[in-house]
């Protein structure tokens, strides 16, 4: 019963996810800018810099972004019949899931060599930390949103 439990809080919160990059299609348009803009001013790029990074951090995008899709509609689907899948179904599933993470870490990592290669050390920690930045403010503004279009 309490693995039951765990898988379905662990299938609740990847699908949530997964819902959110789906939604981001929509207004990946408007936001892709503003990331743009905040991860260079971060990293207080040059335009040297700019031009070697952008195209590295594109690709890496890209890829990150072919890795989920791929992944989301499948797990979607098994998700959806959580409540009725059998300890074997389950167990299949969270593996898929916790292959997923591995890749993404693998991804990640192939492409922090990549971007030392165009960028100082200190600019490569500061692109992850100005990511992650930027997610929580953009995260902290919708739910802000959210709460004004709630009163």
């Amino acid at each position: 019963m309490e693995k039951t439990i765990k898988f379905g809080i662990l299938g609740l919160l990847l699908f949530a996810q997964f819902s959110l990059i789906a939604q981001k299609g929509k207004i990946k348009d408007r936001i892709e800018p503003l990331k743009i803009a905040y991860i260079t001013q971060k990293l207080g790029l040059t335009s040297e810099e700019a031009q070697k990074f952008w195209p590295v951090y594109n690709k890496f995008n890209d890829d990150l972004q072919k890795l989920r899709s791929s992944t989301k509609d499948k797990l979607a689907d098994e998700l959806s019949e959580l409540a009725s899948m059998s300890e074997t179904e389950a167990e299949k599933t969270l593996n898929e899931m916790l292959n997923y993470k591995i890749s993404e870490a693998e991804m990640i990592k192939k492409y922090a060599s990549e971007f030392k290669k165009v960028l100082p050390i200190k600019k490569v920690v500061m692109l992850y930390k100005a990511e992650n930045d930027f997610k929580r403010e953009l995260l902290k503004k919708l739910r802000d949103n959210g709460r004004r279009e709630a009163n």
